[in-house]
C-alpha cells in the first residue's frame, strides 16, 4: 500500500472535515502528517495523528517515533497557536507516557486560552503520577464565559477521577439504627414481611414492592432471600438538578459514618424514570457532589447514587461495600432464567402449600434456580429437575455443585417424563412465548404439562407455575376440574407481569 505524499496530505487537512476524509486509510497517511506535524508545525496534522492514535497499533506506531526524541511534542505544547497546544495536549494524553508529564504542567502553568485547558487537564489525569495528582488537586477554575468554565471543570472532575489512586474502604457498619429500603417483585412484599419477621424484625412501611426496615445491621438483611436490592433513603424533592444534589449531599458524610479509612469514597450517578439525556445527568450530578468526600469513578465504584425521577425525585444510596453472598449457586445463567430473588420471593408466597419432606419435581427446570430456592425454604425428601435442553441441564448440574445442593437434573422432554414415583409438588417457571417459543407453541405444551401434572402428583399434590401466558393456562384449567386453581396473583419481571398460580390436584376424573 503506497503511503501518501506530503503534499496531498497537506493539501486534504485544509479542506473542511479533511481529518474525517483521511481517516478512512490512516495507515498511508500517518508518515507525511507526521512529517507535516514534526518539520511544519501543522496543528492539522497534530490533530490527524490524535485521530490515529485511538488505534492501538497506529498508537505504538507514534509512540516508537517518539521514543528517540519527544522534543518535537513538547515544544508544540508551546507552540503560539492555540490550536497546536490543544492538539499536542490531546496527543499526550493519547499516549500517556509519564515522561511528557513535566511538559504538561509547564504548559499548564502557562497556559492562557481557556478552550485550551481542558486538554492539557485530562491528559494529566490520563499519564497520572504523583505531580499530576497534586497539581490537579490544587487547581482552581478561574470564573469567566460560562461555557469554558463548565468544560473545564468537568475536564478537570474527569482528570482528578482518573487520575486519583483508589482506595477501597471496608464497611464497618452504622453506629445507630438507619432507614432501610429493600426492594421486592412486585406484589411480592409479604413474601419478604415473612421472613424480616422470622428475623425479629418490624417493617416501618410496606408497599407493593418494597418494605422499609430501620436496622444498625445491614449485613444481617442478607438472611432474607427475597429482595432485590437494598437502598438507603436520603429523601425526594422536586426534579431540579440543584435540588436532588441538595437531598443527596449527606451521601459522603453516610458512607464516612459507616466505612473505615479516610475519602474520598468513590461512586456513580444511576438515573432510573423520566431522564432523557442520563449520561448528561450524570456528569451533572457528578459536577455538584465531586469534593473532598467523594469521588465519582463510573468504572470502579463503591456505591451508587441512585436518583429515580417521576413526578418527584428520589434519592437513595446503594452500597457495594457489603457483599451479598446469598445465591453461591448462580455461577451460569440461560437467557430465560427467573432471578433467584424472585424465585424466593415466588416460594414464600406459596409457602403455606410447599411442605417439610415433600417431593419436588420441576419439569421446566432450566439452570436450577426454583429448585435451589425450593431447598432453601425448607427440607426436601428430593428435587428433581428435568429440562430437554442439554445445556441447560449442565448448567444447572454445575450450579447445583457450586451450591452444594442435593437437586438430580435429567435430560428430557418434560412431556415424556414419567415419575417413577408420584411427586407432591410441581414448580415450574414455564415458557412464557415471549421469551421461549411461541404463543401458539404454548398452547399445545401447556395443555400437555396440565395433563401431566395429574401422572406426576400425588392426589392433594400442588404445583406453583409461573408464566405470563396467564389467560392461556387458567382457559386450559378450566376445562380440566381435577385441577383446582386455590389462588393466584401477578408480579413484575424486568419489564413483563407474570403470573403466579397455585394449583392443587384436587381428585381423579
Amino acid at each position: 500500500m503506497t503511503a501518501m505524499s506530503k503534499d496531498k496530505v497537506r493539501s486534504l487537512l485544509s479542506q473542511p472535515n479533511g481529518t474525517e476524509k483521511l481517516s478512512a486509510k490512516p495507515e498511508i497517511v500517518l508518515p507525511a502528517a507526521w512529517e507535516l506535524f514534526t518539520e511544519e508545525a501543522n496543528a492539522a496534522a497534530c490533530g490527524f495523528l490524535c485521530a490515529c492514535a485511538k488505534q492501538k497499533k497506529l498508537r505504538e506506531n507514534i509512540a516508537m517515533r517518539l521514543q528517540q526524541d519527544r522534543a518535537p511534542l513538547w515544544e508544540a505544547l508551546q507552540s503560539p497557536v492555540s490550536k497546536m497546544r490543544k492538539n499536542a495536549a490531546r496527543l499526550c494524553g493519547a499516549l500517556a507516557n509519564p515522561a511528557d508529564a513535566p511538559a504538561l504542567l509547564q504548559a499548564l502553568q502557562k497556559e492562557d486560552t481557556r478552550f485550551v485547558l481542558p486538554s492539557i487537564l485530562l491528559s494529566l489525569g490520563a499519564i497520572g503520577g504523583a505531580e499530576a495528582e497534586a497539581a490537579l488537586l490544587a487547581y482552581t477554575v478561574e470564573e469567566g464565559d460560562p461555557k469554558h468554565v463548565a468544560a473545564e471543570k468537568e475536564a478537570l472532575r474527569m482528570a482528578r477521577a482518573r487520575c486519583a489512586t483508589t482506595q477501597k474502604h471496608a464497611y464497618k457498619g452504622f453506629a445507630k439504627p438507619v432507614l432501610v429500603e429493600l426492594r421486592t417483585p412486585k406484589w411480592l412484599s409479604e413474601s419478604l414481611v415473612y421472613e424480616l419477621k422470622n428475623m425479629g424484625l418490624s417493617p416501618v412501611k410496606t408497599t407493593t414492592a418494597a418494605v422499609t426496615v430501620r436496622t444498625a445491621n445491614l449485613p444481617a438483611l442478607y438472611q432474607a432471600r427475597s429482595f432485590t436490592e437494598l437502598l438507603l433513603p436520603l429523601g425526594k424533592c422536586e426534579n431540579k438538578l440543584q435540588d436532588i444534589a441538595d437531598v443527596a449531599a449527606p451521601m459522603g458524610e453516610m458512607l464516612r459514618a459507616c466505612h473505615d479509612g479516610e475519602p474520598p469514597f468513590s461512586y456513580r450517578v444511576e438515573a432510573k424514570g423520566e431522564v432523557p439525556d442520563r449520561a448528561r445527568f450524570a456528569k451533572d450530578m457528578a459536577m455538584l457532589m465531586d469534593g473532598p468526600l467523594l469521588r465519582n469513578a463510573p468504572s470502579d465504584y463503591e456505591a451508587e447514587l441512585r436518583v429515580e425521577i417521576g413526578k418527584s425525585a428520589r434519592v437513595y444510596v446503594k452500597l457495594f461495600s457489603i457483599p451479598d453472598t446469598r445465591f453461591p449457586y448462580r455461577k451460569e445463567t440461560l437467557p430465560a432464567s427467573i432471578h433467584p430473588a424472585v424465585a424466593a420471593a415466588v416460594l414464600r408466597y406459596a409457602r403455606a402449600y410447599l411442605k417439610e419432606g415433600d417431593r419436588v419435581l420441576d419439569p421446566c427446570c432450566g439452570s436450577g434456580t426454583l429448585l435451589f430456592e425450593r431447598e432453601m425454604l425448607n427440607k426436601c425428601e428430593s428435587l428433581t429437575g428435568v429440562d430437554i435442553a442439554h445445556k441447560a441441564v449442565e448448567i444447572a448440574r454445575g450450579n447445583a455443585a457450586a451450591g452444594e445442593s442435593r437437586a438430580k437434573f435429567v435430560v428430557n422432554d418434560c412431556r415424556r417424563f414419567i415419575a417413577g414415583r408420584q411427586y407432591d409438588e410441581v414448580i415450574a417457571n414455564l415458557p412464557f412465548g415471549n421469551r421461549v417459543g411461541n404463543h401458539s407453541e404454548n398452547e399445545t405444551l401447556y395443555a400437555e404439562i396440565l395433563d401431566k401434572l395429574t401422572d406426576w402428583m400425588q392426589p392433594d399434590g400442588t404445583a406453583v407455575l409461573y408464566t405470563m401466558e396467564f389467560t392461556l393456562l387458567k382457559k386450559l384449567l378450566r376445562a380440566r376440574p381435577a385441577l383446582e386453581l386455590v389462588t393466584e396473583t401477578k408480579t413484575d419481571a424486568g419489564g413483563l407481569m407474570p403470573g403466579i398460580f397455585i394449583i392443587r390436584f384436587s381428585k381423579r376424573i
